[in-house]
């Protein structure tokens, strides 16, 4: 009599749980740092990944390697094999496919959300760059200061880098502007962008330099509101599920490997047992096989409950709406903003 046991893709898992770079993580997050307030949320975002250690990547990985050892041992023997109920195998099958899906999730979410700058305009271009290093700044002011000097000698100072004196200076006390520190995501480059531009247009009362202010405002918020459903995500989505892998899925494969020590146990057992009517061992070999079979039915059902993976979902998918609502409405509003600008023929 041939008896069958599942065949699982336990290389696909073990390969699937090995894309999880905390260090990678980690380096992405310290490498954007575009001031105190992003710094605080990403090291907010680190605490809530921090459960899914090495460590745990490890035990998971040995536990499949074992499940995949104890499934086939005897398997060239000549020991005969018990055969596993089909919903046991089936729901096996379940529990394996739903782990692949967790750490890709955990490992995608990770990659994206918990990364600030996922949507920072690429910072290769040499304009980029230039703007990186303030360079641009640099041309702004000096532009400014030549605009407002009164003498050849002060246009002379301002060219070799010296400080000009003004009656205003001289007669007030220096007020200093420190620009707000924006997030490095794609509307907080774009805020920038508007703001800095803005300045230099109101200074001679162009409407264009008004409109630029509003859209400066709209955009800052906007990338405000990202970062906000990014926490929602790594906080209500990402360790989430991190919270089941550490906890379910580890519980689970304990209990797989206790079915598959027991069948081998009871089998190669029965392959050495005299054929007696009545062998009270090879009965409890049997029990603790059968038994250890119905506890990891029950604790894989509660693992592939339909509605808490749902739930996730929602939770996935609600602050990605709340974030584009926030977005659409803001931007909505703009539009009006931008339409009640006064314009003069003559700009």
């Amino acid at each position: 009599m041939s008896f069958s046991f599942p065949k699982i893709n336990f290389q696909a898992i073990q390969e699937s749980i090995g894309k999880v770079d905390l260090d990678a993580i980690s380096k992405s997050i310290q490498n954007s740092n575009p001031g105190k307030a992003v710094s605080e949320y990403s090291e907010h975002l680190m605490e809530s990944i921090q459960p899914l250690t090495a460590k745990t990547q490890t035990l998971i990985s040995t536990q499949v390697a074992q499940i995949q050892q104890l499934a086939t041992a005897h398997a060239e023997s000549g020991v005969e094999i018990s055969e596993l109920p089909e919903d046991y195998v089936l729901l096996e099958k379940n529990c394996d496919i739903l782990l692949k899906l967790y750490t890709d999730l955990i490992h995608y979410t990770d990659e994206t959300y918990a990364t600030p700058s996922y949507d920072f305009p690429p910072g290769n271009s040499a304009f980029s760059k230039l703007k990186e290093t303030n360079v641009s700044l640099m041309f702004t002011n000096k532009l400014n200061q030549l605009k407002n000097v009164a003498t050849p000698q002060d246009m002379e100072k301002v060219l070799l880098g010296q400080q000009v004196d003004t009656p205003a200076e001289s007669d007030s006390a220096q007020i200093q502007v420190t620009p707000a520190v924006l997030p490095k995501t794609l509307y907080g480059r774009l805020a920038h962008i508007t703001s800095e531009h803005s300045r230099e247009l109101s200074e001679s009362g162009s409407a264009l330099g008004f409109a630029l202010l509003q859209v400066s405002s709209a955009y800052v918020e906007i990338a405000s509101a990202r970062l906000d459903q990014d926490k929602a995500i790594m906080t209500g989505f990402n360790s989430q599920l991190v919270a089941v892998l550490n906890d379910q899925f580890i519980k689970v494969n304990e209990l797989r490997k206790k079915v598959y020590a027991a069948r081998s146990e009871f089998d190669v057992y029965r392959a050495s047992a005299q054929e007696e009517e009545e062998d009270e061992k090879l009965i409890e070999k049997e029990d603790e096989f059968v038994s250890a079979i119905e506890v990891a039915v029950v604790e894989m059902r509660k693992l592939l409950t339909p509605s808490t993976n749902v739930n996730l979902l929602k939770v996935f998918a609600q602050a990605q709406k709340d974030f584009f609502d926030m977005a659409s409405a803001r931007l909505g509003g703009l539009i009006t903003e931008l339409g009640k600008v006064e314009l003069k023929e003559d700009e």
